[in-house]
């Protein structure tokens, strides 16, 4: 196996808080009207603004460019956006500029950007989020063995503010929506390299490591459970066991838990599907269905780079991080159709498609965390149907067996902009699973796939446990840079998943902060 070296912690910028322009290119952001500014930087330009053309493009929004007059003046001056207030869309305002910037050309990989005065700590933060994830580049072009697969187009960022960086820091510690727009930048980017990298790379093996490379890192913060190859027979973890045992890549289930709240024996349950690559089985995929199966991990990655931002932040909820790890492949001792076999929890599953691998993995990974801890909810994310994507688009679709669950996500996609579209989970779906053999079968035979597939694992939720599945097949990975997603990895859901969470934390917050808002602006 080639040696690869993921993305360090530490995302390759350096952002720096100061009251004037240390380079030569200064872009502007977010002003009503530039000639009544009262910026001491752009007052001291007036002289450029005379122009009533330019004045025009610049307050009708377009971009506008303005090169010094003369050889002696060292600067040039970007305007990137423009908009009536800079919280008329918040977050997206900043993080679209972001990308802007994020694109614009620089010799030394160097910029200045020059923010608003009314710019409050929370939209500098936002800013600030936003162009991270917008500067970040993921590529196999070129690299030697052993190299890095990502890069950062800007190494450094030079805030021109009022807000010095202490004072940032400051208020970024004592806010919880604040300290998450600073931390879950580095557990975010670390999911977009994850979920790309290829599967002669990110083999079982692979992520064997990578994730008790973390539990060391954690200590004695974490409790950990892993099981391999024929270890998960003793156990039971049957299902598990047959998706993986056609690969030379030996199949593997991790559990951790993280007690974050002393007072409670209560915890959230992250489960994740960890198909390092699927061929679909003896039920073989065509080529082109296979070509993008390196993303079949995207639900495993997701709740394990979450799981380590909810100690890394030390978060005060109980978490399991549920994941199983499998490659799908095609062997002299791959699982077949008809075959019947024995879940965790005691239900018989017949297999009618070897390629509808996720649930049976699933299935027992829910079963585990269930039985091992009090589980008060649990959500599962999977790259689980293809077509989900023709029935949704560029939205994650939500099952689930509490509405009030789904009502709560409605709230939390406010803040984070993450789109999720609940779907239906009837009892005309859960016919389609019924099995004449076993108590279930693995295929609905292509009917309305996705309802079937959540019907599947409803059958292994326990009855007083709060349910979501997520099936994130459209959007963990992207084609195109975007906003402040670039091509790769989207990093989806990190930050849904911290905020739904600790709802009951950060909506103080945000309240707070938008009376704050509306008291400025009035």
């Amino acid at each position: 196996m080639q040696k690869h070296t993921l993305m360090e912690t530490t995302p390759h910028i350096e952002i720096k808080h100061t009251t004037q322009a240390i380079n030569k290119g200064v872009y502007v952001l977010y002003y009503p009207s530039i000639n009544e500014s009262a910026d001491p930087i752009v007052k001291a330009l007036q002289f450029y603004f005379k122009s009533k053309e330019l004045l025009k493009d610049i307050n009708s929004g377009k971009s506008a460019k303005i090169y010094a007059l003369n050889d002696t003046d060292p600067f040039e001056y970007v305007i990137i956006q423009n908009a009536t207030s800079p919280r008329m869309d918040g977050a997206n305002l900043a993080r679209k500029a972001s990308n802007k910037i994020a694109n614009q050309k620089s010799e030394d990989n160097s910029i200045s950007v020059l923010l608003p005065h009314n710019y409050t700590v929370n939209d500098i933060a936002e800013f600030s989020f936003g162009f991270q994830l917008a500067n970040y580049r993921w590529t196999y072009q070129s690299i030697k063995e052993g190299g890095k697969s990502s890069s950062f187009p800007i190494n450094y960022l030079n805030l021109i503010t009022s807000i010095t960086q202490e004072e940032y820091l400051n208020q970024v510690e004592q806010h919880w929506n604040l300290k998450y727009l600073h931390h879950l930048v580095k557990p975010i980017l670390r999911l977009r390299e994850l979920v790309p990298t290829r599967p002669n790379i990110a083999t079982t093996g692979f992520m064997k490591n990578y994730i008790l490379d973390i539990v060391k890192g954690f200590g004695d913060k974490v409790t950990s459970t892993l099981i391999e190859g024929d270890e998960l027979l003793g156990v039971g973890l049957r299902l598990i066991h047959a998706v993986g045992r056609g690969s030379i890549h030996k199949p593997f289930y991790s559990c951790l838990s993280y007690k974050g709240n002393a007072e409670s024996d209560k915890y959230y349950a992250l489960v994740g599907k960890g198909v390092v690559f699927d061929s679909g089985g003896l039920s073989i995929k065509t080529t082109s269905s296979m070509e993008q199966m390196y993303d079949d991990k995207g639900g495993a990655c997701t709740v394990l780079e979450t799981f380590r931002a909810v100690v890394e932040l030390g978060l005060p909820i109980n978490v399991v991080c549920s994941t199983a790890w499998v490659e799908n492949s095609v062997g002299p001792d791959s699982y077949r159709v008809s075959d019947v076999i024995q879940s965790y929890k005691g239900i018989t599953v017949e297999i009618l498609n070897t390629d509808a691998e996720g649930r049976l993995i699933l299935a027992d990974a829910m079963s585990y965390a269930q039985d091992k801890f009090q589980i008060q909810e649990m959500i599962e994310l999977s790259t689980l149907t293809g077509i989900i994507k023709n029935a949704l688009g560029r939205y994650c679709g939500v099952f689930t067996n509490r509405k009030g669950c789904f009502s709560l996500l409605r709230k939390v996609e406010k803040i984070t902009k993450e789109p999720f579209w609940a779907l239906p989970l009837e009892d005309q779906h859960r016919e389609l699973i019924k099995g004449s053999v076993a108590d279930i079968n693995n295929s609905s035979s292509g009917r309305v796939g996705a309802s079937a597939a959540a019907a599947f694992l409803e059958c292994f939720v326990e009855k007083k446990v709060r349910w979501m599945h997520w099936d994130i097949a459209n959007v963990a990975v992207t084609d195109k840079n975007e906003g402040i997603y670039t091509k790769g990895g989207t990093g989806f859901g990190v930050m849904s998943l911290i905020y739904y969470m600790t709802w009951d934390i950060v909506s103080k917050e945000i309240k707070e902060q938008k009376q704050e808002n509306e008291d400025d602006d009035n």
